[in-house]
């Protein structure tokens, strides 16, 4: 990990992955909150995510890494909403 998660998201080219530049913004600012050490900013942001990643979408195989990452440093109930997250990015 080289860079903070802040700065690997904002270098990431969304629009190579078919993201309008408005959900990346978006997409961005729920995973930081994913991240947080408040619980239920982290809680609130994972429910949002839950929602964009509806199939069919282009956003599952961009925040796998991310996820995976996020959930290494995230409280247990944080780490079961990645879970689910995971799981239906895996749909």
């Amino acid at each position: 990990m080289d860079s903070p998660l802040w700065q690997r998201l904002r270098k990431l080219d969304w629009t190579a992955a078919g993201i309008a530049e408005k959900e990346a913004r978006s997409v961005q600012k729920l995973l930081q909150d994913l991240a947080s050490h408040k619980e239920a900013r982290a809680m609130k942001a994972s429910q949002k995510l839950w929602n964009l990643l509806k199939p069919p979408t282009p956003l599952g195989p961009v925040l796998e890494p991310f996820l995976i990452e996020i959930r290494g440093i995230s409280t247990g109930p944080v780490k079961c909403e990645i879970d689910d997250l995971l799981q239906r990015i895996a749909e």
